[in-house]
């Protein structure tokens, strides 16, 4: 498809150079194919506009059994992708009407695009998730026999309390600080409630890192000695995955070099 067509939308799914292959099929079973950027290719696929259009996602893109299988797809091409090579993701909904239309609205971006490839070329996401493994016991004590007792010994318990979370405070970030030293960039994002996570153990930690593919081995041994360490020192354990598609990092190509360390909003 080159010339716009009303009964068809051009999907964008990420920039790539040169790909190895293409995946099988992309959204609703559509081709996948790829439109010349410059240097790069964006792979795209063509859909009916009736289905996938501005109209329908005007009309159903806060439907979140509309959105997620179209999210879920559109995240297994990008993860097909980067198991092959490297890949700038694009975000949705990635709709245009043409190649043409495309082509132009990415050169409107072109420079934010080609510091972002640099960035993130030879580079993908791992994250990081840490979970309590267990809720920590109290100790038992026979009721106390005044009523300055009970004072006293509520007041040893928040202070214990208070102790153990600032040593997982600690503990935490000396694992992240630990991992970011391994990575290009890094961030730090709000912990994922029970909701998301079907887990009853709260979330401490939800982190991201960009590596090299060259220190992905590195990276996987630090983060297994930080396990260990925290399994044994505060019952804590450490959740890696990935590699991803670099989600986390399209952005981090506006930021300075010496500030790719921070904190999601």
């Amino acid at each position: 498809m080159s010339a716009a067509d009303p009964t068809t939308v051009v999907h964008a799914y990420g920039l790539v150079h040169r790909p190895r292959a293409l995946p099988d099929h992309g959204i609703a079973g559509a081709g996948i194919r790829t439109v010349g950027f410059h240097d790069l290719d964006v792979v795209v696929s063509d859909l009916a506009a009736e289905s996938f259009g501005e109209a329908a996602w005007a009309e159903h893109g806060e439907d979140t059994r509309w959105v997620t299988p179209i999210a879920s797809t559109h995240h297994e091409v990008l993860q097909d992708l980067v198991d092959h090579g490297d890949v700038l993701p694009l975000q949705l909904p990635g709709i245009y009407p043409s190649d043409e239309a495309l082509v132009a609205a990415l050169d409107s971006s072109r420079s934010r695009l080609e510091r972002a490839w640099q960035l993130l070329r030879g580079r993908v996401e791992w994250s990081l998730q840490v979970f309590p493994i267990s809720a920590p016991r109290e100790s038992e004590a026979p009721a106390p026999r005044s009523g300055r007792e009970y004072l006293e010994r509520r007041r040893s318990q928040q202070d214990a309390r208070n102790e153990q979370r600032g040593r997982r405070e600690r503990l935490l970030a000396n694992t992240h600080e630990a991992l970011a030293r391994e990575a290009v960039a890094s961030v730090v994002r709000a912990p994922l409630d029970s909701a998301v996570t079907g887990r009853e153990e709260p979330m401490l930690l939800n982190s991201a890192y960009l590596v090299p593919r060259e220190k992905e081995r590195r990276f996987l041994r630090v983060a297994e000695e930080h396990h260990n360490q925290l399994v044994v020192d505060a019952g804590m354990r450490v959740e890696v995955s990935g590699p991803w598609p670099p989600y986390s990092f399209v952005g981090a190509g506006e930021r300075r070099d010496d500030d790719l360390t921070g904190t999601a909003p």
